[in-house]
């Protein structure tokens, strides 16, 4: 007897109402691995930018050990004192050694300074042809999650991530009157003042334009000083440092890291204060939401709440501080808190921050 096969079965073909089930899995799917793509990626980035910061502590460490002082920005005080004629560049400027830049640093000539055509000897204006040294990209001043850190502004000048502190500072408010805003908002806690900086006393001098100790909160001023170590008396586990900032949220910050009038930032405003900041395309909103127009504590040119510490990344910015550790602050701190950490001598032990 002869045995027959059976002839194979056609294959089913998926229906219409299948696939849309298997397609719908797969966006489910998709959905729920995105966000975990990003917190990877957003994990990765906060990350380099924390090296970024522990080596900018350790480049003002290498830097102290052989000046005896912290960089500061130079301003050339012999002979007439103008804003523009005597720029010597900000501390990161003299940072560059310190952070793998330093046949850059050796080309900026701060003896000889080019000039301008208006005939104003400057080095911001160096080379006189050629790509500027401005203009150069250093990596470790840019954090990778600010999306626009560079040139945005339409200019030619690099930007920084971060910036030392001046501290608890006086910062009057560019507007007139006062931001009550700091007051107002209860996050920051009953502390909160309505008069701006200088909490304890030694921050006196406005927007720190002086090279004068006593009238310096932090360890950095706008112009000629970088503290000594004998001079953070609250001991460097206690006083920060450097901290994050978002460039373009900043009325001088927008001018980069080595134009010396733009770096000089202080705690002063509350950590991540939303403001209005300014890019080609118009404005946008840095941190938070903004209340209302950007007008007063809101805007990019209020120096009070403008030229403060922010950061793209939720929640709070990294800070590293006089001992070297890099710390994630919450934009929660409370107030007096945070200008604690700011001031170099105020005299109080801070903990649980």
């Amino acid at each position: 007897m002869m045995l027959h096969r059976a002839r194979p079965r056609n294959p089913r073909a998926f229906t219409l109402i299948e696939l849309l089930v298997v397609i719908a899995i797969i966006a489910v799917l998709i959905a729920l691995l995105l966000p975990a793509v990003q917190q990877a990626r957003e994990a990765a980035r906060r990350s380099t930018c924390k090296n970024n910061l522990k080596q900018l502590g350790l480049a003002v460490a290498n830097y102290e050990d052989s000046a005896k002082q912290y960089p500061c920005t130079i301003f050339e005080v012999n002979g007439p004192q103008t804003w523009w004629e005597h720029e010597k560049g900000t501390y990161l400027v003299h940072l560059l050694p310190y952070v793998d830049q330093g046949p850059l640093y050796k080309q900026i000539d701060f003896k000889n300074p080019a000039s301008d055509p208006a005939g104003r000897p400057r080095i911001d204006d160096q080379p006189r042809s050629g790509k500027k040294f401005r203009n150069y990209l250093i990596p470790a001043y840019i954090c990778p999650t600010d999306p626009n850190p560079n040139n945005s502004d339409g200019g030619d000048r690099m930007k920084t991530n971060y910036a030392g502190s001046m501290g608890n500072q006086r910062m009057d408010n560019l507007f007139g009157g006062v931001c009550n805003d700091l007051a107002n908002r209860a996050i920051y806690g009953p502390a909160a003042p309505s008069a701006p900086g200088n909490l304890f006393g030694g921050g006196g001098a406005g927007h720190g334009n002086t090279q004068n100790p006593s009238d310096t909160s932090g360890v950095f001023s706008r112009i000629n000083f970088g503290a000594k170590i004998s001079q953070i008396s609250d001991g460097g586990s206690q006083v920060i440092m450097m901290g994050e900032i978002v460039p373009n949220c900043g009325d001088h910050s927008r001018n980069g890291w080595y134009h010396w009038n733009a770096p000089w930032i202080a705690t002063t405003a509350p950590l991540n204060y939303p403001i209005k900041c300014v890019y080609e395309s118009g404005w946008s909103d840095a941190v938070g939401s903004a209340n209302g127009p950007a007008t007063h504590c809101n805007h990019w040119q209020n120096w009070t709440t403008s030229q403060g510490f922010k950061s793209r990344h939720k929640g709070g910015a990294h800070f590293v501080f006089c001992d070297g550790a890099v710390r994630f602050l919450s934009e929660n701190i409370t107030y007096r808190t945070y200008q604690q950490l700011g001031d170099r001598r105020d005299g109080t032990a801070v903990s649980n921050f």
